[in-house]
């Protein structure tokens, strides 16, 4: 049997175009996947970041849940939390708040300095812990803190539970 050449350049034709469609084929398949990864991880860090500032104030909180040595206020002017605890003669006290884009967090070692920190202390000198716009502590009863976030990506809250006895000096 003998083929023509016009039968061959077909076949040709045929195999590249099948090859062609297989190769598109994957192409899309790949361009989706990579879309798809770019939004789930979009999505991921979005998420990360809340629950991260979440669970470090309910935390810190946690560890600090004594009586009368968990409180909130103002500090300049913006909304924080006040995790005082006295180890033997020692005093400390730690301040969580918002500023410039931050979440922050500064400590206090001298009982009067802790007393009056506005009087002294520069909100930008708190170490910048998390990226949050605005977190706001509120008291909602005697044992109980209501925790407020917000970020360039949206917004959480989250309520606090003290478990001693009393609640903290709020």
């Amino acid at each position: 049997m003998c083929r023509s050449g016009n039968s061959h350049t077909i076949d040709v034709i045929f195999v590249l175009a099948l090859a062609c469609a297989f190769a598109a084929s994957i192409l899309m398949v790949l361009m989706l996947g990579v879309n798809i990864y770019s939004n789930i991880q979009e999505s991921s860090d979005i998420q990360w970041n809340e629950r991260v500032c979440m669970s470090y104030i309910t935390a810190k909180i946690h560890s600090n849940d004594s009586l009368g040595e968990v409180r909130t206020g103002e500090f300049k002017g913006v909304s924080a939390l006040f995790l005082d605890q006295q180890i033997e003669e020692d005093y400390y006290t730690t301040v969580i708040y918002a500023y410039d884009g931050w979440l922050r967090e500064i400590s206090l070692i001298d009982k009067e300095e802790a007393e009056d920190p506005e009087s002294w202390l520069s909100p930008e000198l708190g170490m910048s812990l998390i990226e949050a716009e605005t977190v706001s502590f509120t008291t909602v009863k005697p044992n109980l803190l209501s925790v407020e976030y917000i970020d360039k990506n949206g917004s959480g809250k989250v309520f606090v539970n003290l478990r001693s006895k009393g609640g903290g000096n709020i």
